[in-house]
């Protein structure tokens, strides 16, 4: 590797201040934090902040909402500010549809009815709201009054039955109900919100934020959303959207936030959907576009795979060979959907011309996690070594390696990549039991290899964990940084030293060892 000492003066890389490096905008697309010149750091990057966050008095997310200036312009005050960019997003495409909506809503407190109400210019999209917490003592605040509290109180849960709402497989019968009985009470409410209040779009929600439920068997919140309007312009009211909204905890704040940002998104949807032209113009770009949850606690679960496998909107991070996955641009990748993938013409001939069989690819799919609020499932899905992608059909669509171009995706993208790329190199290398020599089958949605001895009983295997250490190198008075480039990497590109700890090792030792070996210091 080469050396590179630099004066610690002004320009930003990897947090370290830099006489030679790259201007501060082109280094920070690497990393989004600044380093503090510690002897050794161990980085997770994933969950640093969060452990952060449960350790002191505020919550997790709060430590990701961004900064802001004082008018004053020396204080650095964290903003908790309602006006979440789904909540910006919502209130600039209504303005910029110039239509209106007006809010019925339950768990979430009135945090809906806030959040949008604190973007500036919401005035003129905003009509009001109405927090009907209590059903049965609310009736004199509802638009439409007893005959809609009577509706509500009267919600059979017969709206389970439509096939677009998911209901998961693993709660009890009677969570079933109560949230089937939601689906009909957000129903009946968006649909008469919609029709008294005379506005283009009504929400209604209706859930469960914790910390304790009613329903017996309940750990973790859930939310029903629905959006009602008119498909035309003097057309009868109906529900354009519904969806139920899972909560992996029991968290009440938590929770609020999680189902107000999942209603401004689920009307946002609704919008893109009528109207075009509500395009990503009229967007505001997020920190982060999606959270990205392993589920690993879902694996052993052969209900909910079989129904993950099965999920038309599944979507899937494209692996060629071993060491190349699918991106859409630079810094996102390409995640189609399972039905895309059915219906892509071009897919299904790039099988068949490899010999491959379409549902033997499919069924060896690696289940990865879910993805955002709605939870979708998430798929690593191989392709031979000599796959292509056709111009024009996917236009925007290439193929590239995974370790040099991983750094340039969002957080989230990063982390698909890196971890689809992982398990396509394991399942490659590891097709037989190295304790009967017996052929593996991949279980648990394809993250865990099972083999079979002579005496007929399983022997388990699970991806390699490796651990490493990241150091950064610093003088004594930490005025001088030690950086060094890979020739693997782009050019430019210096980082901070790293290496994996041998057995045995301590990780003060690994990092003495790694910085002599790569640097002969």
């Amino acid at each position: 590797m080469l050396r590179s000492y630099s004066r610690l003066r002004g320009r930003q890389f990897f947090g370290v201040s830099l006489q030679n490096g790259l201007p501060a905008a082109r280094n920070q697309r690497y990393y989004n934090s600044s380093v503090k010149l510690p002897s050794a750091t161990l980085c997770d990057r994933r969950h640093g902040a969060e452990r952060r966050g449960r350790l002191g008095s505020s919550p997790w997310w709060a430590n990701k909402i961004p900064r802001r200036n004082s008018s004053g312009g020396g204080d650095d005050r964290r903003s908790n500010s309602l006006a979440t960019p789904n909540f910006q997003n919502l209130v600039r495409a209504l303005k910029s549809a110039n239509q209106t909506c007006t809010i019925l809503e339950s768990s979430c407190g009135g945090l809906i009815s806030s959040s949008l109400m604190s973007v500036p210019g919401s005035s003129r999209v905003f009509f009001g709201s109405t927090i009907a917490y209590n059903t049965k003592k609310s009736g004199p605040l509802l638009c439409g009054g007893r005959e809609l509290r009577d509706r509500l109180l009267g919600a059979s849960g017969q709206g389970g039955d439509d096939d677009d709402i998911r209901i998961r497989t693993d709660l009890s019968e009677e969570t079933k109900r109560y949230i089937n009985a939601k689906i009909d009470w957000t129903r009946h409410a968006a649909l008469s919100y919609c029709d008294h209040m005379q506005t283009d779009f009504a929400i209604a929600e209706g859930g469960a934020t914790g910390p304790t439920f009613n329903p017996r068997g309940m750990k973790a919140g859930f939310a029903v959303l629905a959006v009602a309007g008119r498909k035309r312009k003097g057309g009868n009211v109906e529900i354009l959207a519904q969806k139920v909204v899972y909560s992996s905890h029991a968290d009440r704040e938590l929770n609020m936030r999680l189902y107000a940002d999942a209603a401004a998104d689920l009307c946002l949807e609704v919008m893109s959907a009528a109207n075009p032209s509500v395009s990503a113009n009229s967007i505001v770009d997020k920190k982060e576009d999606m959270t990205f949850d392993r589920s690993s606690h879902l694996r052993t679960d052969t209900s909910v795979m079989k129904d993950y496998y099965q999920r038309k909107d599944a979507q899937h991070v494209i692996i060629r060979g071993t060491d190349e996955v699918l991106f859409a641009s630079s810094t996102k990748l390409a995640l189609p959907t399972l039905q895309s993938l059915n219906e892509d013409a071009e897919f299904v001939t790039l099988m068949q011309t490899a010999g491959i069989n379409v549902e033997e690819v499919l069924e060896k799919r690696t289940f990865l996690g879910r993805l955002g609020t709605s939870e979708t499932p998430v798929f690593a899905l191989s392709l031979p070594e000599n796959a292509h992608v056709d111009g024009g059909t996917h236009p925007n669509c290439y193929f590239d390696r995974t370790r040099p171009r991983a750094p340039f995706l969002t957080p989230t993208h990063n982390e698909l990549a890196l971890t689809a790329t992982a398990y396509a190199n394991w399942r490659n290398n590891h097709r037989f039991c190295c304790v009967s020599g017996s052929p593996l089958e991949y279980i648990h949605g394809g993250t865990c290899a099972k083999g079979t001895g002579g005496d007929g009983k399983p022997h388990l295997h699970w991806p390699r964990q490796d651990p490493s250490i990241i150091t950064l190198v610093t003088n004594p008075s930490s005025t001088h940084a030690l950086l060094a480039r890979s020739p693997r990497h782009p050019p430019y590109l210096y980082t901070a030293l790293a290496g994996f700890v041998e057995p045995g090792e301590t990780f003060e030792s690994a990092v003495a060892r790694e910085v002599h070996e790569e640097v002969g210091v």
